[in-house]
């Protein structure tokens, strides 16, 4: 082991303090243009969400901060058997997860359900499905598992217990989908996948577990057509057989995990400063990188460039249509609200 020089003073003790909260108001104030983004052009919008609302306001909040995006971020890359395992603990979340959306809609009124229906976001012309689905499975995962088991868990862990922590980011996430009928099941999986995190010391086991749960939802909407009228509450006996049967599962790959995994990291082992010179942790823009710098720039220019061809093309679909003699254009807006032209937009994935 290198010994340290005795010539040379110690490393500085960082010093300055994070905010979980700030960072989730931020995230929360960018997310509100984006949703807007959404119901412009779904695809587009949510790429725009999760790379701009999530992802580069975690990159930009570390480096501004003297923080190593490796440590603070929890970048680091896990072996592949836990990436893996990660996957299939998300499968197996899913179904907990299910049951536990099935229980609260049993209680929830109606209305509710209606109204936070996740499936029109899958509403659309199918190469738009498509393209929402793979959003959902590729860009989804790693930018809110950044922000969330990233940012906000590691900024919680260095000031509370690490089940406060998981907790503390698993309510955040499932607060941001803005949602309230999926929160408890959202609580559970971003719960699962702080658990992931911590253990393994590493975001990317999260991830894969993400990826597979939103894989699993997706190519459900994706190949079940939507009933004409709503369906009924599932029964408890199918709630509970679902429940259990995620259980069981899940159980048995958080064991496994454990034992493939060779225990979580010290929170001090996040804090790398980039400058170790400098001992504080405060947030400067001086120190964010100019990368990031116009990255951020090239997201307000793409934020105006997606609301301003969503403007023309409402204006071009509102455009009277001229008359022919013997044609008439009936039906216009029915069988544009028919391919989801007029459905709210998606909360996240």
């Amino acid at each position: 082991m290198e010994q340290p020089r005795p010539d040379l003073p110690p490393p500085a003790t960082p010093s300055g303090r994070k905010s979980a909260l700030a960072f989730f108001g931020v995230v929360l104030l960018l997310f509100l243009p984006g949703i807007l983004a959404q119901a412009t052009f779904r695809p587009a919008g949510l790429v725009w969400s999760e790379v701009f609302a999530f992802l580069l306001p975690a990159l930009v909040a570390t480096t501004g901060s003297n923080l190593r995006l490796r440590g603070w971020l929890k970048l680091r890359r896990p072996s592949g058997v836990a990436v893996a395992l990660g996957a299939l603990v998300g499968g197996a979340g899913y179904l907990v997860a299910v049951a536990v959306l099935l229980a609260v809609q049993r209680v929830l009124p109606r209305a509710w359900i209606e109204l936070f229906d996740p499936s029109k976001i899958f509403e659309g012309p199918a190469w738009e499905r498509v393209l929402v689905a793979a959003v959902a499975v590729v860009v989804a995962p790693p930018c809110e598992e950044i922000a969330f088991r990233g940012y906000v868990q590691t900024t919680l862990a260095l000031r509370r217990s690490p089940a406060v922590a998981i907790a503390g980011s698993a309510a955040l996430f499932a607060a941001m989908h803005l949602d309230p009928v999926r929160f408890p099941a959202l609580l559970v999986l971003g719960s699962v996948f702080g658990w992931l995190t911590w253990r393994a010391g590493s975001v990317w086991p999260a991830v894969a577990a993400h990826a597979a749960n939103n894989a699993v939802t997706s190519l459900l909407f994706l190949s079940v057509a939507a009933p004409s009228e709503p369906a009924e509450p599932a029964s408890l006996a199918w709630i509970a057989v679902v429940g259990v049967v995620g259980a069981l599962a899940l159980g048995a790959l958080v064991w496994a995990y454990r034992a493939a995994t060779a225990g979580p990291p010290p929170p001090s082992a996040s804090v790398e400063l980039r400058d170790p010179a400098d001992p504080s942790i405060g947030f400067s823009a001086v120190r964010v990188p100019a990368p990031l710098r116009a990255g951020a720039a090239a997201g307000v220019a793409l934020l105006l460039a997606i609301l301003l061809a969503g403007a023309v093309g409402a204006g071009r679909r509102h455009r009277p249509v001229p008359s022919v003699p013997g044609v008439g254009a009936p039906g216009l807006r029915e069988r544009r609200d028919m391919t989801g032209g007029g459905a709210p937009a998606g909360r996240g994935s």
